[in-house]
């Protein structure tokens, strides 16, 4: 008979713990990525909209097919001392938390706390239009360097890479990751 109340005990406090509210079982069965909407990069007069469906794809890279092969990608030239205009709307179901865009050769690097937002900038919105404007380097590399290109099962090889990879983090509210790509060739 006490086995029978400790289990009873132990049962009815192992569901007291466990009671969750409807939107406590709703957020965390998120596991959804913030969208990116639309990218646009612009500088020197010049526009370039680059869609969502190519922006996720330039995240894993075009694989190289042969070794010092000169990979294209869609994206804005841009010269030393400009600026370089960046506007991402980013968008998530539940609500963003933080978005980050940093590029480490060239010192950048512009952080938003939507948990603690500074400013103008709205607190945990579902969408936002993160727009910067990135300053070249007078010493930004302008002429193709050799990069290594790791596969996914450790190999690698050699390819000319001639832009810079300015990487943009999106975090939700329940910690699901999106990076953004943004690729820019320096003249």
């Amino acid at each position: 008979m006490k086995q029978i109340l400790n289990i009873a005990i132990l049962i009815s406090v192992l569901g007291l713990f466990s009671c969750q509210s409807a939107n406590d079982i709703s957020n965390s069965l998120d596991h959804q990525v913030p969208d990116c909407k639309s990218l646009t990069l612009s500088a020197n007069g010049k526009t370039v909209v680059i869609p969502d469906s190519i922006s996720s794809l330039l995240l894993w890279g075009v694989i190289p097919q042969t070794n010092l092969q000169t990979i294209i990608l869609p994206t804005l030239t841009v010269s030393k001392g400009d600026t370089l205009n960046v506007s991402v709307v980013i968008s998530d179901n539940v609500a963003l938390k933080t978005a980050d865009l940093s590029y480490t050769p060239w010192l950048y690097d512009k952080y938003i706390n939507f948990a603690n937002p500074q400013g103008d900038i709205p607190k945990t919105p579902k969408s936002f239009t993160f727009t910067v404007k990135v300053g070249v380097p007078a010493t930004a590399v302008t002429t193709p360097w050799l990069e290594d290109y790791y596969f996914n099962d450790g190999s690698s090889m050699k390819i000319t890479q001639s832009y810079h990879k300015l990487v943009l983090t999106v975090i939700d509210v329940n910690m699901n990751q999106r990076i953004i790509p943004i690729f820019v060739k320096v003249q």
